[in-house]
């Protein structure tokens, strides 16, 4: 079951929007939550896209390491998966590494790395290998990084009020474990957009009952794709430390489907990234 946090932030289907707020009518706190999981962090509709997306980890006040990396995607056809393919362009150290990724719209996503310092694409199956940081430091997983807003498998939504967060009228959904499901989280509090559907603010409790995890976004406008939030912070409240997801620059483009081959990984040209 899809179950963790994502970090990537999708743009929402215009029309269900639409025809939601023709009527005047409040979304119930599942068709809110259907919305918030067609958005990832490159937000966009169904297609390809491509962006420039960089990682600032904090690890402590003075210890602070920026990985960029180049961002190509392809979602929303009928039948197929989702598709990721992440080219690690800074620091060096770690330069022309690739994560590909693979997510139905059911069941559990696939990921492949490669190692270009070994020709080495391996498929993390494992699930200490998909739990694993997605950057040292980052407080964010692999699998967070393949899924996504995935909650409504395992997670029950209860839609608990409105209010205006960051100066934007936000619905507040209150989300606790379905009997009998597999979950990270005691429960999670989400603040959604009123209109677009982007998580404004999220809040995530562990198993514990303590605050483990916040994620604020900022910077929230429109450009040629739609409206997203150009940055996304989250906080680990219990290790420390931060990271900040800045999107640099996206647009929408034809990437071609050999990209998304994991036995091509080691031939594609790197430079032209």
């Amino acid at each position: 079951m899809k179950k963790t946090m994502k970090v990537h932030v999708w743009l929402c289907v215009l029309v269900m929007g639409l025809s939601v707020l023709a009527w005047g009518q409040v979304p119930t706190a599942d068709k809110i939550l259907d919305l918030v999981e067609e958005k990832s962090i490159m937000g966009g509709d169904t297609g390809s896209m491509i962006a420039t997306v960089q990682f600032d980890v904090t690890i402590s006040e003075d210890e602070t390491t920026s990985y960029t990396f180049r961002v190509f995607s392809v979602r929303g056809t009928e039948g197929n998966p989702d598709k990721t393919l992440m080219v690690y362009l800074s620091p060096d150290l770690v330069a022309g590494t690739i994560f590909l990724t693979s997510t139905p719209e059911e069941g559990d996503a696939r990921m492949w790395l490669y190692l270009p310092a070994l020709g080495l694409v391996k498929e993390l199956i494992s699930e200490e290998s998909q739990e694993q940081e997605f950057v040292s430091g980052s407080g964010i997983s692999r699998k967070e990084i393949a899924e996504g807003f995935q909650y409504k498998d395992d997670y029950a939504p209860e839609l608990i009020g409105e209010e205006e967060t960051k100066g934007m009228p936000a619905y507040v959904l209150f989300l606790t474990p379905k009997e009998g499901c597999e979950h990270d989280w005691q429960s999670i509090k989400l603040w959604v957009h009123k209109e677009e559907y982007a998580v404004i603010r999220g809040e995530f409790v562990n198993q514990e009952g303590e605050l483990a995890k916040v994620m604020e976004g900022d910077d929230f406008s429109t450009d040629s794709v739609g409206f997203i939030s150009h940055t996304i912070t989250f906080h680990d409240l219990i290790g420390g430390g931060s990271s900040l997801i800045t999107l640099i620059d996206r647009e929408i483009a034809d990437v071609p489907e050999d990209y998304f081959v994991p036995e091509n990984l080691p031939e594609l040209d790197l430079d032209a990234f």
